[in-house]
């Protein structure tokens, strides 16, 4: 058993989060040197490649890169990458592997794969001397020191970091923004450490009184829609991996498409809600449906919280392509104090290691 009040490696890392991200976006040589590489070989589409929370962040990254480069851009898991693309990959294509250890098995076989096709490759990683590396043409070293929690948190943030300077340096090279707009948007991007810094006891404090409440919830559906339903996946698995709670995420429209029958008084529907548009007014709807049927309602939220929101944690309001390195620190911390609540080690999770493999 673990004791409540004992300490955790996880919620260290995520308290190095701030001084961790910064570092990693100060430096911007790497990932010009791939962004002349994309210009160079013309390339006209980006797979992002990776298992679990890597996976999740080059989902994310897909966003980034059609929406702000205008790049044709896909998320894949590894061990389906071969079958679903393998064959028609050529020379305008660039796969990027993303691996915090450049160990994950499928991920290799993955980029070698790519690289067999004439593809241009890339890794994202903590280390430079990795497998996935060596298949590389490039690397963009990730610089969190070593992740001991076999729940990736810090180097979760920072691989959205990466992504999100590499696809401003290319929307700016590539014309597809002019300087006033990636001015703007680089200092909102460099601003981001310290809005999370400036978060954490807050977060720390409303996670520590809400906790309690789900030591015994069997069952998690975490809603969000656009780069949202991003956060939702990687949500979904930290809950999963760090707390032992059955989660799963949906995007908001597509929650009424069966799961829905199971949103009960014994179900906990945790929501991230947009601070406007078409899509808060989507998920407030759907909110209301759930709340009817007795389900617990949580909201990551960055306006007024909702009267029909059980608990709400607060999150600062960003330029809404980063807003996932921000929202997604609260419930990494609120995993972790519920699994000391449950008495279970959140570091370690049952069954699982550092590095994947089948």
């Amino acid at each position: 058993m673990v004791q409540r009040d004992a300490g955790s490696i996880t919620m260290e890392e995520i308290w190095q989060i701030p001084e961790m991200l910064q570092r990693v976006l100060k430096p911007k040589n790497q990932i010009c040197d791939l962004v002349d590489k994309i210009l160079e070989n013309e390339i006209k589409s980006i797979h992002l490649v990776g298992d679990g929370t890597s996976y999740h962040a080059g989902f994310l990254g897909s966003y980034l890169f059609n929406q702000l480069c205008k790049i044709k851009s896909f998320a894949e898991v590894s061990p389906e990458f071969p079958y679903l693309v393998g064959s028609i990959l050529n020379k305008e294509d660039l796969v990027i592997g993303i691996s915090q250890s450049g160990e994950s098995e499928m991920t290799v076989e993955s980029l070698k794969v790519a690289r067999s096709m004439g593809c241009l490759t890339a890794t994202i990683s903590n280390y430079t001397d990795s497998s996935l590396a060596k298949l590389s043409d490039n690397v963009l070293e990730l610089k969190c020191t070593k992740e001991k929690s076999v729940l990736a948190t810090k180097t979760y943030v920072n691989t959205l970091g990466v992504l999100s300077r590499l696809a401003l340096e290319l929307a700016y090279m590539n014309k597809k923004i002019n300087e006033d707009i990636y001015s703007t948007t680089l200092q909102e991007l460099k601003a981001i450490p310290d809005i999370i810094k400036n978060s954490l006891q807050h977060f720390r404090k409303q996670v520590r009184h809400f906790a309690p409440y789900f030591k015994f919830a069997p069952i998690c559906f975490v809603l969000g829609s656009g780069p949202d339903y991003g956060s939702a996946l990687e949500i979904s698995l930290k809950l999963i991996e760090g707390a032992r709670i059955f989660s799963q995420a949906y995007s908001t429209a597509e929650f009424p498409h069966g799961p829905i029958t199971l949103a009960d008084q014994s179900s906990w529907i945790l929501a991230i809600i947009p601070g406007g548009g078409d899509r808060r007014k989507s998920i407030l709807k759907l909110l209301d449906k759930v709340k009817d049927r007795g389900a617990t309602l949580m909201s990551l939220y960055t306006t007024e919280i909702m009267d029909n929101v059980d608990f709400g944690i607060h999150i600062p309001r960003t330029n809404m392509m980063f807003q996932p390195m921000v929202c997604i620190v609260p419930v990494q911390m609120l995993t972790v104090e519920i699994a000391l609540e449950k008495g279970i080690n959140p570091d370690k999770p049952k069954w699982l290691s550092k590095v994947s493999s089948v």
